[in-house]
């Protein structure tokens, strides 16, 4: 399977120093990753965040010698959501961090029970096959055209934070060798990309975007189609989830992966504050929230 001999892409030295927009990349040794540091809304100092849009540990990792190292770097708490097929069991990430609940579900195509679309599925990728030509690229060799595709993306979801990505973040993913870019032409011009990567017999998602002639003539569909047939070989592909930061019924993202989904798992969102007094002194500025790390709600 692809990507055995290194480590996943998530926990990668090259895809920490992509987060730049977010922070400084800091080696967590424990754990054989990296978290992103990120500066205090307030007072100097920073927090700390998982990489995004997933963070991936090694085996083996030692959670509370790595949450023991950030705390004594000055990391004021960190916020992630670990990869639920790179990272310890949900009950020792339970055990480890003083938060951690349900995020949201995350669609998979697992290989041992047959790949079997929904019927509206099927005749949306025949459709999108018959209107566009898939290729796989070199995102490399796209980066313009790509950018374009995810700007559009970005505008239409109005997305902001981590997922507000730069130029500078795509080149530096265009260099890692795991990735799997495909594109869909609708009258040899490109109408959507996709982007994934495979590690330890797990194929994953990360980014799709498509433009409005994408749109009309089902690319995304195609997409994923062609996709699943590339990672045959993967024992699961995690189609990631849904739209914003809990699951929606109405979310048409949502629905879209499940229709190509015949299985699921729930992704687990991981807290934990590393220096208490000051964690409180921030939060105490700020409303009540339910959200992770309160001062940043």
């Amino acid at each position: 399977m692809g990507g055995l001999n290194r480590p996943h892409l998530y926990a990668s030295a090259l895809y920490a120093g992509a987060l730049a927009h977010v922070g400084r990349a800091v080696r967590v040794e424990a754990w054989d990753s990296f978290v992103i540091a990120r500066p205090l809304p307030e007072g100097g100092g920073e927090d700390a965040a998982g990489a995004y849009p997933m963070a991936a540990f090694g085996p083996g990792a030692d959670l509370e010698g790595g949450l023991a190292a950030l705390a004594a770097a000055g990391i004021v708490s960190l916020v992630m959501v670990p990869d639920p097929f790179a990272s310890p069991s949900p009950r020792r990430l339970a055990t480890a961090f003083g938060l951690c609940r349900t995020f949201k579900t995350h669609y998979l195509v697992e290989s041992a029970k047959g790949v079997e679309f929904s019927k509206h599925h099927r005749d949306r990728v025949r459709r999108g096959q018959r209107r566009c030509r898939v290729e796989r690229v070199a995102l490399a060799d796209h980066l313009d055209v790509w950018g374009d595709l995810y700007a559009g993306l970005v505008e239409r979801r109005a997305i902001q934070g981590a997922a507000d990505f730069t130029p500078a973040y795509f080149a530096k993913l265009a260099q890692t060798p795991e990735l799997v870019s495909l594109a869909a032409f609708v009258d040899e011009r490109p109408a959507a990309m996709t982007l994934w990567f495979e590690h330890a017999g797990v194929a994953y998602n990360h980014l799709t975007a498509s433009n409005a002639a994408g749109y009309a003539n089902g690319a995304n569909f195609a997409l994923y189609g062609a996709a699943i047939d590339h990672f045959a070989a993967a024992a699961v592909m995690n189609l990631g989830g849904g739209a914003g930061f809990e699951d929606d019924p109405e979310d048409g993202l949502a629905a879209f992966k499940r229709g190509f989904a015949n299985a699921e798992i729930k992704a687990l969102l991981c807290g934990a504050v590393l220096d208490p007094p000051r964690y409180a002194a921030l939060a105490a500025a700020r409303p009540a929230t339910a959200f992770f790390p309160a001062y940043r709600g």
